[in-house]
């Protein structure tokens, strides 16, 4: 009998001892379970005001001008003071060509044109010259026909009364004649020496010499290249020694205003007009900007089907840079003048072709119906089913079922 009642004591301490050190673990357990089933979630409160919808696009910045500048003529680069980034002003001197051959031309159009002026001034003064003694022998000319007029009829008279011969008579004649012809041709040395052909000709050759002597002139001042704008120099591609040819040995470029070129579908350009206040957002920096529409198009790109418009953003400090990549939102629509109630887009969820939110009451949260209106990329207002001052959830809302516990982080 001793030795069967040992085994049962053993076996019922046993089960006591397991018993005494379970039971005040269980509660603990209950706790973390409890504590588990409430969703982490932030909210956002229900308020009023306005959605204003907005329609966007993503572009590059550009220059608003730029320049790739040649020399008009072929020849080597004696200078080129400019370098890369630098900031130079219109007129400014960019590069030199070589003037030695240049220079020499000029010296021989400036002796040719002085060789013309001075064949003119020859030729002026001889057909002067030439005119007065033309105008003289006309006036004798002149009084010898008129002598032998009065001679002819004179003769003639005598002829008649039977007082000279026939032989005399025709030797006045002859004299009459001879004078008319010698008139015609004094008129005649007049009318050539007015003209004053070889005066023309010179004066010709004067004008031919002073146009080249221009031409000359102008090529010397192409030697020396300036910059037709204000601006930065963003790209050189000569060098002094380096003969130059078709391609721009700098390029300068306008930074200050940059320009956003973008193109609009036909349903956005009737919302745009010049003066249209833009949004711009520099990916790069992470800033938003306020810029212009300063250009549209009134013609449609019929490659894009679509209509260029040209928006200006100030750059004075230069902080922005020519292919920065941004992103433009334009307003398609004006804000409501009425206040509704705004809620945040992440807020809104679908189920079933319906809209829904987690209200929260208390720390629990509870699926309302709502009906929304206009909407922006972050924004949109609720018609139905909320309050002004109405606790929404608007992170974790994928965890979250219909009376759901929550704990709201900040």
């Amino acid at each position: 009998m001793k030795l069967s009642i040992k085994p049962v004591i053993l076996a019922v301490l046993a089960i006591s001892l397991v018993a005494g050190c379970s039971s005040p673990q269980a509660e603990p357990a209950q706790q973390e379970t409890a504590e588990a089933a409430a969703t982490p979630v932030q909210i956002e409160t229900v308020t009023t005001g306005s959605v204003t919808t907005e329609s966007g696009l993503t572009a590059k910045l550009a220059p608003s001008e730029e320049v790739q500048i040649s020399p008009k003529m072929g020849g080597k680069i004696t200078s080129l003071p400019v370098k890369l980034g630098q900031y130079v002003t219109k007129g400014q001197v960019l590069f030199k060509l070589d003037e030695k051959e240049l220079l020499n031309s000029v010296k021989q159009a400036e002796a040719a044109y002085q060789l013309a002026q001075a064949s003119l001034n020859q030729a002026g003064s001889s057909s002067d010259q030439g005119l007065v003694q033309a105008k003289n022998g006309l006036k004798q000319a002149e009084v010898a026909l008129a002598d032998a007029k009065v001679n002819q009829q004179r003769m003639n008279q005598l002829f008649t009364q039977g007082a000279i011969s026939a032989q005399q008579m025709e030797q006045a004649n002859i004299q009459l004649t001879n004078a008319q012809m010698a008139y015609d041709n004094a008129q005649q040395s007049v009318q050539v020496a007015q003209q004053k052909s070889g005066v023309q000709v010179s004066a010709a050759s004067a004008k031919q010499s002073a146009v080249s002597l221009q031409n000359a002139r102008e090529q010397l001042a192409n030697a020396t290249v300036t910059s037709p704008i204000n601006g930065f120099v963003s790209s050189v591609s000569g060098a002094v020694g380096q003969m130059t040819g078709q391609q721009p040995v700098v390029v300068v470029v306008n930074t200050n205003p940059l320009l956003v070129k973008a193109n609009l579908s036909e349903a956005d350009i009737t919302k745009v007009k010049v003066g249209t206040v833009v949004k711009v957002n520099v990916q790069s920096t992470g800033k938003t900007l306020d810029a212009k529409v300063t250009a549209v198009s009134p013609v449609m790109d019929s490659a894009l089907k679509a209509y260029p418009v040209e928006i200006s953003i100030p750059n004075p400090a230069n902080e922005l840079k020519s292919d920065m990549v941004v992103n433009v939102t334009f307003p398609s629509e004006g804000a409501s003048e009425a206040k509704a109630l705004v809620i945040s887009r992440k807020a809104v969820f679908d189920r079933d072709g319906k809209q829904f939110v987690f209200k929260l009451e208390g720390d629990i949260a509870k699926q309302v119906e709502v009906v929304t209106g206009k909407s922006s990329s972050d924004k949109i207002e609720v018609t139905s089913g909320l309050a002004e001052g109405d606790k929404l959830v608007v992170t974790g809302i994928t965890l979250l079922q219909d009376g759901g516990k929550v704990s709201v982080q900040e």
